[in-house]
């Protein structure tokens, strides 16, 4: 299992609650931010959207089948955005998304740094996957910084729910033996 909390240097991050509604909507109401994100994420996205994500983002992270993360600013205490890690299996995928507030300022670097760490300290996880679209050029640098390669267009096996329709680059991080 994933940590419950991790704390960065500028972030806390910890299961989404009830009390992250209005800022997640918000968040995910923002084209700038949706447009990035696979087109199974509906806009606008309404609060029935955010109830239904953070009912099963608490269920699951309860029963240990996934992990999504809220984020806050340690400094001002403001919700940030969230990341996803799948599941808890040998390999999987992540994927997270940030308020436009928090870009530009190496968050994105930070938050995947310490998630794909306390990910490979469990023993489990030997390899993390993500998706983004081609020309979502500040997430792609993220992934690279972190350590992802690119392997190109997404495989068969990871399209599933419309998750590829506008994710179409492939990336792996395989835990160095």
């Amino acid at each position: 299992m994933l940590p419950e909390t991790i704390i960065t240097d500028r972030m806390l991050l910890r299961p989404f609650g009830p009390q992250d509604m209005t800022a997640h909507v918000e968040i995910l109401s923002r084209w700038e931010v949706t447009r990035w994100l696979s087109t199974n994420i509906p806009f606008p996205y309404t609060r029935t959207d955010g109830k239904k994500f953070i009912e099963q983002a608490m269920s699951q992270f309860a029963d240990g089948s996934s992990v999504r993360y809220a984020l806050t600013d340690r400094e001002s205490g403001q919700h940030m955005g969230g990341i996803r890690v799948f599941s808890l299996t040998r390999e999987t995928e992540v994927g997270y998304w940030l308020h436009p507030d928090f870009w530009g300022r190496g968050f994105g670097t930070e938050l995947l740094t310490a998630v794909i760490g306390a990910g490979f300290a469990t023993g489990v996880i030997r390899c993390f996957v993500a998706q983004t679209a081609a020309d979502n050029m500040a997430s792609r640098r993220i992934l690279e910084k972190v350590g992802f390669n690119h392997e190109g267009a997404v495989p068969a096996d990871y399209a599933r729910d419309g998750h590829c329709d506008g994710c179409s680059e492939f990336y792996r991080l395989k835990i160095k033996d």
